[in-house]
């Protein structure tokens, strides 16, 4: 393929806003550190620091698997394709990754703390099948994307290699439901032999492990595939996904609130359930938020700012900035202005941090990408 073409950038603005209500729900819920919440606001914050990264998750799958899916259904599918693909998502992702990954051990190092897992966070499996280090623990859900497009272009590239008497537009659905169904079994398997009863432990052993969440990103593909093949029905029946989400987000708050499940009276719903009826939701909501048409001009300039540097946000405003402030400033005997002030000087400075590095960074990083690993979209 000679004649590779960029991948459309036509941005969505109800995708930018999803992408911003995540980058903030997770800043929210982080700033529990900061403050001593009491019972219902630390609940709250818990579960927006939840809903903030599956959102993260599942709208990177979504995109990432109409990109794949399109490459894919070429006639010469091939390992430079495939290994082109890899290249270009750890472009986008790797150098911004590495170099808070270096900073970070030059920290630990300065206040004489171990790092010994940084090998596992340069390789991206840190989590892969047991809990995340407390070197840099908020990485977690990048090798969850990242190993789980990796498994499935490789495995599209073997499909493509054996003479199968099935179409790619139906090798392409086998594929990424029988990961899922393999995510799930695994699933299955811890949930028969855990004994785990705290919610804490099952957020590491089981929400923050790549080999149990990986169905969460790969339904945001499957989604990304059915929106690709279905564009028409999905667009005219937006408002039916939409009630839909409602109602499997209200059935979650049924279950957890009402029903009050827990992991000593069902299990089987934290550690096989939950998780996907989340990224089912979430993929519900999508549809309409692909038709929202920008509110005005102005919003959607604070929309795109909050965008460009969601990614670096992401990566320094906990383990780095946060860590940095609560380390060299005692808040213990802070009152409440005072937190207040402490809290406003953390989000300038992840701002601001977050602006400088996305600016002199990660921009210039992502237009060689976007000059030198085009993919074909024909």
């Amino acid at each position: 393929m000679n004649d590779r073409k960029q991948i459309s950038t036509k941005r969505f603005f109800g995708l930018d806003f999803l992408r911003t209500l995540s980058i903030s729900l997770l800043l929210f819920s982080h700033s529990s550190w900061i403050y001593n919440s009491h019972a219902l606001l630390g609940k709250l914050q818990d579960a927006s620091g939840f809903l903030g990264v599956e959102l993260f998750i599942v709208l990177s799958g979504f995109l990432i698997g109409g990109i794949l899916y399109k490459q894919y259904l070429h006639d010469n599918y091939s390992l430079k394709d495939a290994l082109l693909f890899v290249s270009r998502r750890l472009m986008r992702v790797l150098p911004s990754y590495y170099l808070v990954v270096f900073i970070l051990a030059i920290v630990f190092l300065l206040f004489r703390f171990s790092i010994a897992p940084v090998w596992k966070y340069l390789l991206l499996i840190q989590n892969f099948a047991t809990p995340i280090a407390a070197f840099f623990p908020e990485s977690w859900s990048l090798p969850v994307k990242e190993i789980g497009y990796i498994f499935v272009v490789f495995l599209l590239l073997i499909s493509s290699k054996i003479v199968w008497q099935i179409s790619k537009r139906y090798m392409f659905l086998y594929i990424i439901v029988g990961l899922i169904i393999a995510t799930f079994l695994l699933k299955l398997y811890y949930n028969i032999y855990s004994t785990n009863l705290d919610l804490k432990q099952w957020s590491f052993e089981v929400r923050s492990v790549v080999i149990y969440r990986i169905d969460s990103v790969l339904i945001g593909v499957l989604f990304g595939y059915f929106n690709h093949n279905y564009k028409e029905f999905i667009v005219a029946k937006r408002k039916l996904f939409f009630v839909v989400g409602v109602v499997l987000f209200l059935l979650l708050i049924l279950c957890i609130v009402v029903f009050k499940l827990r992991l000593n009276n069902a299990s089987w719903f934290w550690n096989i359930c939950c998780l996907p009826l989340v990224s089912l939701m979430i993929c519900m909501f999508i549809p309409y938020l692909l038709n929202w048409k920008t509110p005005s001009q102005t919003l959607r300039k604070v929309i795109t700012f909050i965008c460009n540097i969601s990614y670096s946000v992401y990566l320094v405003h906990y383990s780095l900035v946060l860590f940095l402030m609560k380390y060299f400033i005692e808040t213990k005997n802070f009152n409440l202005w005072q937190l207040n002030g402490f809290a406003l000087l953390y989000l300038s400075v992840t701002v601001g941090l977050s602006y400088l590095m996305y600016t002199f960074f990660e921009k210039p990083i992502n237009e060689y990408r976007a000059k030198n690993f085009k993919l074909n979209d024909k």
